[in-house]
């Protein structure tokens, strides 16, 4: 194809949601983005519902779905919008029209498949949203969250559906949300939920044994988050991914077993591994499935983020771990079909995903589109500490020095690797080198390497700026002509370098950025458990640390002509972070512009309304081309 623009973004389609079906098949997701119905009205995704089946792909739906599950039998459920709230509904795979299982007035916000037609579902029953122009009022934190906004006052409880009654049961009555629900074999369920506010704030999570219309009984947990549990073994053990904040922020998460009964949980992975998938990528929507599914002989398959890739590896029944499985891509997505990985979702730095059964491609909704299309340039710069720093440069067509974009990922708990970014692509095809790398507090390197507790702006500073020189070395880039951009983490990386190295780079866009860590703990809705955890102490312990760390500090010396982009709906990193780096940039009469964006929040860039991502992508390359291509 020609040079890609900003607008081609509207052209890809994206493939999520992969879950078994009967007899070796599959049901996945496909999203595409659609022009509005009326003539003003914005693009919109739609995401469709397919079968694959004997190697043939069957549409189920037309209209939207999402979360789609099998049974084991004759249905596959999904939720769907219908009103101003997503139910739950079931198709009959023998043909008919979609059922609607719920009519609650909140919704349903998840749901998990048990025997005999037995639903269990996330939802807050028949409260109805407050109007939006209503006061609120709140005595608790947090009271907001990104994505979603003020938090409703009821709390998310389970209710189970049982077929033969074809009635809901009453709520589980836990103090805060229930996050994720688990069968086990003798038809009661295990409740991922908090015990208090106070837990909250520190996001520590406990495991709960329930059964509708009894009291649910605590069985361990508490020393962090905790997601995808399964019940095994006969429902003696609960198998689930945690992580250990004893082990700090930086700490990978793990896959741990706990009796069903009650007791302390034991970790059964080791700790260098990274288990889920974290790689960063603007071609994902939709849902990427679990990091944990058992097969059929008491092991489990488990995905792990490793040196820039989604791989697969998994846990014997004797305790072993094994692998990598290897695959023909990095894993973004797996289904199991009789204890085995039949079907995966596998992508690389220049593809998103694409649909394989086995080690062929069955389906790739992008491969016209995106044909010919380079990989990058990969390498490890050693840094005079010792260690490897991994990374890439996607270079442009034709003959150097070429300008250069050092892009930083966010987290700082992430990576970059083989998952693709369309941005990337549409700076090299405007003559710009994308220099990006995965320095210390990135994830897949093992856990001391992603611990940076109170050292940002620090050593990742100089892993950051020492493979970029390295880059401009091996690829002979134009070192005259360096640009900087980023967004959260990379937002605050953004500020910090221009801030601390005013002569280094002649353009940056930051994005969704920190650049006041006192500001950002009060009005952020992970504020101070994550200051807390990053910056290693509170507030009122360090102050000067608080504000030492923070890039607004050493603003004075800015100089380089910034774009700031931000959301006004950002609950993660608010807007206010933006709004005073952009009165910073003013103030000392550096160039600057500001892209305001109504209604979105943290993640603008890879699920916002696509209208408003592609004016995102406009100007950041408008902005780095106008100063680096002079």
């Amino acid at each position: 194809m020609p040079d890609p623009a900003p607008s081609d973004l509207l052209r890809l389609r994206f493939l999520s949601d992969l879950t078994p079906g009967p007899g070796g098949s599959v049901f996945y997701l496909e999203t595409r983005i659609e022009e509005g119905e009326k003539e003003d009205d914005p693009p919109r995704y739609r995401s469709q519902l397919w079968w694959l089946r004997e190697g043939a792909r069957h549409p189920l739906t037309q209209n939207d779905a999402a979360q789609p599950r099998w049974d084991g039998g004759r249905y596959v459920y999904f939720l769907r919008k219908q009103g101003e709230a997503r139910q739950l509904f079931r198709l009959d795979l023998a043909g008919g029209e979609p059922e609607a299982l719920t009519a609650f007035k909140a919704g349903v916000e998840g749901y998990e498949l048990g025997l005999g037609g037995r639903v269990a579902v996330l939802t807050r029953g028949d409260e109805a949203p407050p109007k939006p122009d209503a006061p609120r009022v709140y005595d608790q934190l947090p009271f907001k969250f990104d994505g979603v906004g003020l938090l409703p006052e009821r709390s998310r409880q389970v209710r189970v559906w049982d077929e033969g009654e074809r009635a809901w049961s009453e709520p589980s009555d836990l103090p805060t949300d229930v996050d994720a629900v688990a069968w086990a074999p003798d038809g009661s369920l295990v409740l991922v939920s908090i015990a208090s506010f106070e837990e909250r704030r520190s996001w520590l999570q406990r495991l709960y044994r329930w059964r509708p219309g009894e009291a649910a009984v605590e069985i361990g947990g508490g020393f962090g988050p905790v997601s995808d549990p399964v019940v095994a073994e006969g429902g003696r053990w609960v198998y689930f991914v945690g992580y250990d904040w004893a082990a700090g922020i930086g700490a990978s998460p793990g896959v741990w077993r706990l009796p069903r009964s009650g007791g302390e949980a034991e970790r059964l992975t080791p700790e260098s591994l990274y288990v889920g998938l974290s790689l960063v990528s603007d071609v994902h929507y939709g849902g990427y499935g679990r990091a944990l599914e058992p097969d059929d002989e008491g092991g489990f398959w488990f995905s792990v983020t490793e040196a820039g890739e989604g791989r697969l590896y998994r846990l014997r029944p004797d305790g072993r771990v094994e692998g990598p499985l290897e695959l023909p891509g990095s894993l973004a997505a797996f289904a199991m079909s009789a204890g085995e990985v039949r079907h995966a979702l596998l992508e690389d730095h220049h593809r998103p995903p694409v649909l394989y059964t086995g080690d062929e491609p069955v389906y790739d909704p992008n491969a016209d589109l995106l044909e010919g299309w380079p990989r990058p340039e990969a390498f490890r710069w050693r840094a005079p500490e010792g260690h490897d720093v991994q990374g890439w440069v996607l270079l442009p067509a034709g003959d150097g020095p070429h300008p250069a974009v050092l892009y930083v990922h966010g987290g700082p708990h992430a990576a970059y690797g083989r998952a693709m970014l369309f941005e990337f692509y549409l700076l090299r095809a405007r003559g710009l080198a994308v220099v990006y790398a995965n320095p210390h507090g990135s994830v897949g390197y093992g856990q001391a390497y992603a611990q940076i507790k109170g050292r940002w702006g620090e050593v990742d500073a100089a892993d950051l700026l020492g493979f970029l020189d390295a880059a401009v070395d091996r690829f002979g880039l134009d070192a005259g002509r360096l640009g900087v951009a980023g967004g959260s983490y990379g937002g605050f990386m953004t500020n910090w370098l221009t801030a601390n190295y005013p002569k280094k780079f002649k353009a940056a866009a930051t994005q969704r950025s920190i650049c006041n860590w006192t500001s950002f703990w009060g009005a952020s809705d992970i504020g101070i458990r994550f200051a807390e955890l990053e910056l290693g102490a509170g507030l009122w312990e360090a102050p000067e640390l608080y504000w030492r760390k923070s890039p607004l500090a050493h603003a004075h010396a800015l100089k380089t002509p910034t774009l700031v982009v931000h959301a006004e709906q950002d609950h993660r990193c608010p807007i206010d972070q933006g709004e005073t780096w952009f009165a910073a940039l003013i103030s000392r009469g550096v160039p600057a512009r500001f892209l305001r964006v109504p209604e979105e929040g943290h993640e603008l860039s890879r699920s916002g309304r696509p209208d408003r991502r592609v004016k995102r992508l406009e100007e950041i390359i408008g902005w780095l081309t106008q100063y680096l291509l002079q």
